[in-house]
């Protein structure tokens, strides 16, 4: 009988730059990638407070990249992902 060992992935968040849809798959990791942004998109539209943060800082929807001060926004009013 031999013991197999399961690794898991490193589950651990960094606080750094992520393209969209990356994040999204973090906070939506069950459901495909199309899905996880227009869900991730979503949450950042229910939430004006996050919304007038982010545009304080320059955000831009249309941008494929999210910078690491707009994750940590994002991080501070919906959580850590996983």
């Amino acid at each position: 009988m031999t013991n197999v060992q399961t690794q898991q992935p490193d589950q651990t968040f960094r606080l750094r730059t992520y393209k969209k849809n990356e994040l999204a798959m973090m906070y939506f990791p069950d459901v495909s990638k199309d899905a996880a942004s227009r869900n991730f998109r979503r949450w950042i539209r229910q939430c004006p407070p996050m919304q007038k943060e982010l545009r304080a800082i320059g955000y831009d929807k249309n941008r494929q990249y999210l910078l690491k001060a707009e994750v940590e926004i994002i991080v501070r009013h919906l959580g850590e992902p996983y």
